[in-house]
């Protein structure tokens, strides 16, 4: 009988703490940030073997170079994150790159017009970011992680 009861008790416990576990908000990033040196066809004004942390595309057509290593999600502030897009085939000249973004690939997107080269890149939240990027006649996807605003204090 004393068993019975017990069963009783934990099964509804068991059931409720199940039931209390928050649900994942965002998705990680797919794209690894590495230290590895930069690639030859990326590393112009870099020395020989840098390790900056840098984020290929998909296609590795594009690498971006987040200057402070961390992307910090701006909401309304001003420009906040340098980011440098390299392009693997060669630009002679200036070349500008749009970019859609979806937070976490789904949703609203969130439109930018930049140029390959060093400029800024700031997002609205925190989260992953999937950027799809084109310029010329060529494109590539990458997905770039934002974090909050650290809180002064």
């Amino acid at each position: 009988m004393k068993l019975a009861s017990l069963a009783v008790l934990l099964v509804p416990a068991a059931l409720v703490s199940a039931c209390a576990q928050p649900e994942a908000t965002s998705t990680p990033c797919h794209s690894v940030v590495t230290t590895d040196p930069m690639p030859a066809w990326a590393d112009g004004g870099f020395s020989e073997g840098a390790r900056v942390p840098h984020v290929f595309g998909a296609d590795d057509r594009i690498v971006a170079v987040p200057f402070a290593g961390t992307l910090v999600a701006t909401g309304q502030s001003a420009p906040r994150n340098k980011v440098l897009l390299v392009a693997r085939e060669s630009i002679q000249q200036v070349t500008p790159v749009t970019i859609d973004a979806m937070l976490d690939g789904q949703g609203d997107v969130v439109h930018r017009e930049r140029e390959i080269g060093p400029g800024s890149l700031d997002m609205p939240t925190a989260g992953c970011w999937r950027m799809t990027l084109t310029w010329g006649d060529q494109s590539d996807v990458i997905e770039l992680e934002y974090v909050d605003e650290p809180q002064a204090g």
